[in-house]
């Protein structure tokens, strides 16, 4: 199973195959629990039809075009967000173009152009607050007319509640930024139902990790979220490999002003045997952020901070090892 065989770019790409199933549509950021939900409905639906489920979902996302200046970092980019879609439920994932022409488009003209035309849906499932068309004109009561014409049914699903600071909380993308954006990876990956990813290439770094005896891997990523300056217990996969990692992000105190990295120690992995086996530079390379352990600090001196990595490793090694 590939991500080439499940992923379509573009409307024009969807075969007539993909018709009378199970359609869901959505950004559909980090792939969360409340997002798998839909999913499970589709499935069971497609099912019960022997057709497949399809979900639309959009790259560029609409507020990259929308409000090109206060975007929202992405949780999870297009690849293995195919990934986690088929993974909760979907046959084909539809990555349509978020442009003005798209965008502009009134929620009849979406119906019949988007809708009708390339999916002609038996089922459409969505969350409760869906929305489509320009300036969200479109709803839920506009899509259940519309289906009561077209002879499609619409399914609404319930958001997932999760008990959060003392009191229940919606399930949303936005939720699970916040709580990365403050270090929370423990809580972001109840609401992922998993922990929180970063994915990236593994670029040349200064060097001061194998100084220190714990030779690490520099990620560079692109447009996705980034938690707080720290250190971190996770994994690191390299293709079909997992390792557990101690997870550093900050800009080195102890080594004096320098760029903000996120790098990780492979626990057991020696360097020749990165460089040699893995081969890790320009590769792609997935942290999982499994628990926080503590801030960034400045330690007096080498000593100080490899003694520091050392209690890091171990404490690793027990929460993931």
């Amino acid at each position: 199973m590939t991500l080439d065989e499940h992923s379509i770019q573009g409307l024009r790409n969807v075969p007539p195959t993909l018709q009378g199933g199970v359609l869901t549509i959505g950004n559909f950021d980090g792939v969360h629990v409340g997002h798998r939900r839909i999913l499970g409905c589709c499935r069971e639906l497609a099912d019960e039809l022997g057709a497949p489920v399809v979900a639309m979902t959009f790259e560029p996302p609409p507020d990259l075009v929308l409000r090109p200046n206060d975007v929202p970092q992405r949780l999870t980019p297009p690849e293995p967000k195919a990934q986690l879609l088929v993974q909760a439920g979907a046959d084909r994932v539809v990555f349509v173009t978020a442009d003005d022409a798209l965008l502009s488009q009134t929620p009849e003209e979406f119906l019949d152009a988007v809708i009708l035309r390339r999916f002609a849906p038996r089922h459409i499932v969505e969350g409760r607050d869906f929305c489509f068309g320009c300036r969200r004109q479109g709803n839920l009561a506009t899509l259940r007319d519309a289906g009561r014409h077209a002879g499609f049914e619409v399914h609404t699903v319930d958001p997932v509640a999760m008990e959060l600071d003392g009191r229940p909380q919606r399930v949303s993308s936005s939720l699970i930024r916040g709580l990365i954006s403050a270090g929370r990876v423990e809580d972001a990956a109840r609401c992922l139902g998993r922990p929180f990813t970063l994915y990236g290439r593994v670029v040349a770094g200064a060097g001061q990790g194998r100084l220190l005896r714990f030779p690490t891997a520099n990620l560079e990523v692109d447009g996705q979220i980034v938690p707080p300056d720290g250190v971190y217990a996770g994994r690191a996969a390299v293709g079909d490999r997992v390792h557990p990692a101690a997870i550093s992000i900050g800009n080195k105190p102890t080594f004096g002003p320098s760029p903000r990295t996120i790098e990780a120690f492979l626990l057991d992995v020696s360097a020749d045997a990165a460089n040699r086996e893995l081969n890790l530079y320009d590769r792609r390379l997935a942290l999982e952020f499994v628990r926080r352990l503590r801030d960034q600090e400045r330690f007096d001196g080498l000593d100080a901070l490899r003694a520091q990595i050392e209690r890091d490793v171990q404490r690793v090694r027990e929460i993931c090892g």
